[in-house]
């Protein structure tokens, strides 16, 4: 009887180190894969602003997809807000990064809109944006222009 609880016991705790193992393996790849910015499912952070310029222009394009005004303005320069609110939200919760590039401080990161076809450039202030400390800085993102 008691080898076959130590059996037993040995082939679960094979099991869920096995489990654990494929979990991690699984994950691994698919964190790397480049995803939606703005899907229905996703939410804004929490009220800190981050300290790296892409999730920075990703986390602006998620809050103006969301119709989340106040966070937009604390992202964005009262001109970039202007320049989203002219636009409109119509198709905002269908954008994808698509790339970034950097020149004179500025790091812009570029979007597709999978529903239109449109494409979007948000400019981040980089030294702004990385010297606001451990919570970030507000107003980042002093650029964006939209194309065909």
């Amino acid at each position: 009887m008691k080898t076959t609880i130590r059996n037993r016991a040995a082939a679960l705790t094979i099991a869920a180190v096995a489990g654990v193992s494929v979990i991690a393996l699984a994950s691994g790849p698919a964190l790397a894969a480049p995803a939606a910015v703005t899907r229905a499912d996703a939410s804004p952070q929490s009220v800190h602003y981050p300290t790296d310029t892409s999730i920075y222009a990703d986390e602006l394009v998620r809050v103006w997809g969301a119709d989340n005004t106040e966070r937009v303005e604390g992202f964005a320069t009262p001109e970039v807000v202007e320049t989203l609110n002219e636009h409109g939200a119509e198709n905002a919760k269908h954008w994808v990064r698509t790339g970034s590039d950097g020149a004179a401080g500025t790091i812009y990161s570029t979007y597709k809109n999978t529903a239109t076809g449109e494409t979007m450039s948000v400019g981040v202030a980089n030294e702004e944006v990385s010297n606001g400390g451990e919570w970030g800085a507000p107003h980042g993102v002093h650029k964006v222009q939209f194309g065909n």
